[in-house]
């Protein structure tokens, strides 16, 4: 039954080009959103940092505020860049999983597969919700773009949360690909700091502690732009043309 449903991923997602350049999509993801970040700070801050009309924030604005204004086509064109290379480095970071010419994990749990689905759908949801939100910003559209932002963080939560489970094995299993597993280690450390700070930032908005808050909302897309491309390191080829399971001796700890 595993078998039958590796089958069915692989004929419903097959190889359309080469499978060693998946690598881009999540590098182009990360590249994209800190990017947009950044043009978008340099702005506020060259133009003396100014206060925005409807800005909710007195100290630190939001980003929906400096993307409400000028730099609006920016956000726009960032988060659309963005959005296109999510998705796929979504889809990347599972197919590789089960492509025959990757991983080649065709024996894997029907449940990993399962949730492998979920987070690329999730993927999905949050890459047109961040689209949508970029264009209904939150001055011309206060309540749509509040939807959409929570559209967003959601499709992204459950796509970090299931994607991580899909690979924890790599991790504690007792068959581990050489490489692999350090770039796994580092992806949920970065999902749980981006979760932490999600924590905090929803904490100090609702108590008004607005700059805080502010600065807080700004490490946490900082940092997920660090998680997109800490994904490079489970789609690249390592140790020479093809992935290798970690020797048995390798994974033994130094005693002495």
């Amino acid at each position: 039954m595993n078998d039958k449903m590796a089958r069915i991923w692989h004929r419903t997602f097959r190889d359309f080009f080469s499978i060693r350049r998946l690598w881009l999509f999540p590098l182009l993801a990360g590249f994209f959103w800190f990017l947009t970040l950044t043009i978008l700070i340099i702005r506020w801050l060259s133009i003396g940092r100014p206060r925005y009309p409807e800005q909710m924030n007195p100290y630190v604005p939001f980003i929906s505020d400096i993307a409400a204004q000028t730099f609006k086509p920016v956000f726009i064109v960032g988060c659309a860049a963005t959005g296109v290379t999510f998705f796929g480095a979504v889809f990347a970071v599972h197919h590789v999983r089960y492509s025959p010419k990757f991983y080649g994990l065709t024996d894997d749990a029907p449940w990993r597969q399962t949730t492998s689905m979920v987070a690329l759908v999730a993927g999905l949801a949050a890459a047109v919700s961040l689209v949508f939100l970029s264009i209904f910003d939150t001055d011309d559209a206060h309540v749509r773009h509040r939807h959409l932002l929570m559209g967003t963080f959601g499709g992204l939560f459950v796509s970090a949360v299931t994607t991580t489970a899909v690979w924890w094995d790599q991790i504690w299993g007792p068959t581990v690909f050489v490489g692999l597993r350090k770039w796994c280690l580092f992806n949920t450390f970065l999902v749980l700091c981006q979760f932490g700070c999600g924590i905090a930032f929803m904490t100090l908005m609702y108590n008004e502690y607005y700059k805080s808050s502010g600065i807080m909302e700004w490490c946490l897309t900082y940092l997920g732009s660090f998680w997109l491309a800490s994904f490079v390191g489970f789609t690249m080829f390592r140790e020479g043309y093809e992935p290798r399971i970690e020797e048995a001796d390798e994974r033994q700890p130094l005693l002495d």
